[in-house]
């Protein structure tokens, strides 16, 4: 069987609903090997590092668990808290560490970019404060630790320098490895670089390289000759990169932090499943 692709979110939701997805406990969260997400979406060139196993859509995600694309692969992961993450092509990433605790309102989500590119959404963890402070949702590489509070980052690392940047939300701080230093980033379309020297000042991304970085992430229209498909799911404009007016995605962060009294876990990620996908492209 090759590997799917999708034209709609809807059909890699639908996808992750037939799975019987059920939130983890706090508990069994923190233990290697429980699911902690679901792929919502995937692109051919995907494996999960471990066994070498092509990743499908529908595929539970594993606390612990280490992804790796090629060239083309690119993988939309979608948490129990509604976090979401899209690994680029030419990465691997490793989830690190996944608790959440809906009731107490704490949670915290780290994972590890060992080589690429990674596009994060921040779902109600990002959103959440903890004993690590206010930035409870981390993507550490070699040379930064990224903290996420709320909104889109993109992280892209190499093997002597990591760049942070802002694409819209609360702010982003762009730390050492250690997380003792660093700087924070509140205004869309700002980068910083870290590397093994320091932390660099946060500096405005041009529109031409924004374009670039985004559509790493992204198949667009043009492309489907060859053979790819498109993966619109990982689309942060809704309306594609020539549609400026639209924006980014509409702020799936307020919308879903307002529901973590009033919902379990579970019961939200089968809101965002089933009744709420045009909310959360991402």
């Amino acid at each position: 069987m090759p590997p799917m692709d999708i034209n709609d979110w809807w059909l890699a939701a639908a996808a992750a609903a037939a799975t019987g997805f059920v939130a983890p406990t706090a508990t069994a969260a923190t233990e290697v090997g429980a699911q902690v997400g679901v792929v919502t979406s995937v692109r051919s060139g995907v494996v999960s590092a471990a066994n070498e196993r092509v990743v499908y859509i529908g595929n539970a995600v594993a606390f612990g668990e280490r992804f790796r694309t090629d060239s083309t692969g690119i993988i939309h992961i979608l948490f129990m808290d509604q976090s979401s993450m899209t690994l680029g092509p030419n990465s691997e990433l490793v989830i690190d560490e996944f608790a959440f605790h809906p009731k107490e309102q704490r949670g915290n989500i780290a994972v590890n970019l060992i080589k690429g590119s990674l596009r994060v959404v921040g779902g109600f963890i990002s959103k959440l404060t903890s004993p690590k402070g206010a930035n409870s949702a981390l993507v550490r590489t070699a040379t930064a630790t990224i903290g996420i509070r709320g909104g889109i980052s993109i992280v892209d690392t190499q093997p002597d320098q990591t760049r942070g940047t802002f694409l819209f939300g609360e702010h982003m701080d762009v730390m050492s490895p250690d997380g003792q230093t660093g700087q924070q980033v509140t205004r869309p379309g700002f980068s910083v670089i870290a590397n093994r020297s320091g932390i660099g000042s946060p500096f405005r991304f041009s529109p031409a390289d924004m374009a670039g970085l985004v559509s790493q992430f992204e198949n667009r229209q043009a492309n489907r000759s060859s053979g790819t498909g498109s993966l619109i799911s990982t689309n942060d404009r809704p309306g594609g990169l020539n549609a400026p007016g639209t924006s980014l995605a509409p702020n799936r962060v307020q919308h879903v932090s307002t529901e973590i009294k009033t919902q379990t876990p579970g019961g939200s990620l089968r809101s965002v499943l089933v009744n709420g996908a045009a909310q959360v492209q991402s």
